[in-house]
């Protein structure tokens, strides 16, 4: 007899929670009244019941809903799906933007779904050994909640305008003018220029060839200056360490400069690798430095390799002896520094 009524006790409850929804007391407001195609319409469902849906969160005032109408996306947007609670009274708030014209039904939802609430109550058991008060709080009943349908009114009505608008020509802002011709007249100036660099490539690509070696040149003879002027103040190298440094520095100088092999040759073939460099005809601008160069390196050949030999006793001691005059070393370099000097502005240096 006590499990029949705890029985019939059970089915009363589920079927309280499972319909608890009292239609006579729920009311819908939409604001505002009349709504068009792409306003934002707001829809409030008020309704009682004695499901507390904020349980376990009494300090809450509201809590977010689940989009419960996913797929209708073509006739309405939801921007915002709310529940708020006062007592036993609760209201549900949606904000829309309807795309379509006419009647806009909602179907039903799960509020508990909605609220991120998962449905027990096919899992629930009645027991004997299990308390009938703890059975209905552990069971999530259904609540569902269907909104009335709402009315969309086109644009035409709000406006009362039936007839198609005369095309409008662009907003130009101010000053834009002035904007677009510059930005054209630079296009065509730059366009110019570049027809002009491609028809003159290769004229234009032989001046920066020209340009790269009178650089290398500028830059191969200063660094020859620099280790002459340096030797020349450095009193405590021997006669043959001078005339042997100053060789090996003119050398590789006029190696780079003339693009021949003079590292590889002997003094006494200086004139000839110059008359092969200028094709048989020295200009008249750079022969005085080229026989300044032939001097040099007979001299400095002398002092390096005549050093204790016969020819170095001879008389007078001035014109044989294997050493450097006092003033001697002053004159070989302002001599070569005068021919490089010569090289580099001389007319034909490009070639």
């Amino acid at each position: 007899m006590k499990k029949n009524l705890l029985s019939i006790l059970m089915l009363l409850t589920f079927s309280f929670f499972t319909f608890p929804q009292d239609y006579e007391n729920a009311g819908q407001v939409l604001l505002p009244i009349d709504v068009y195609v792409g306003d934002h319409a707001e829809i409030r469902y008020t309704f009682r019941s004695a499901i507390d849906f904020f349980a376990g969160d009494k300090s809450a005032e509201k809590k977010d809903l689940k989009n419960p109408f996913t797929g209708l996306e073509e006739n309405f947007s939801v921007l915002t799906a709310e529940l708020y609670q006062n007592d036993m009274e609760y209201t549900v708030r949606f904000v829309i933007i309807p795309w379509k014209t006419g009647n806009i039904s909602f179907p039903s939802f799960n509020l508990n779904e909605a609220l991120g609430i998962v449905s027990h109550s096919e899992d629930n058991k009645i027991s004997d050994s299990v308390n009938a008060e703890d059975e209905l709080s552990a069971a999530d009943p259904e609540f569902y909640v269907a909104l009335y349908p709402i009315q969309i009114k086109s644009i035409v009505e709000k406006t009362n305008n039936h007839q198609m608008m005369p095309p409008v020509p662009p907003v130009i802002i101010p000053g834009t003018t002035y904007v677009i011709f510059l930005i054209a007249l630079g296009a065509i100036i730059i366009l110019i220029v570049f027809f002009r660099v491609l028809l003159k490539f290769n004229a234009i690509k032989r001046k920066w060839k020209l340009y790269l070696k009178r650089r290398a040149y500028k830059k191969n003879a200063e660094d020859a200056l620099k280790k002459i002027k340096k030797l020349y103040k450095n009193s405590k190298c021997s006669d043959i360490e001078f005339c042997t440094a100053l060789q090996n520095i003119t050398r590789n100088y006029l190696e780079f400069r003339f693009d021949y092999r003079f590292t590889a040759i002997s003094s006494s073939r200086i004139r000839e690798a110059f008359e092969k460099i200028c094709i048989g005809d020295i200009p008249s601008d750079i022969a005085y430095s080229v026989e300044d160069l032939a001097s040099m390196f007979t001299r400095t050949d002398y002092i390096r390799y005549a050093h204790d030999s016969i020819d170095s006793q001879l008389y007078p001691p001035s014109e044989h002896q294997a050493a450097l005059a006092k003033t001697e070393r002053k004159s070989l370099t302002e001599m070569i520094i005068k021919a490089i000097d010569c090289f580099e502005t001389s007319e034909g240096q490009e070639d």
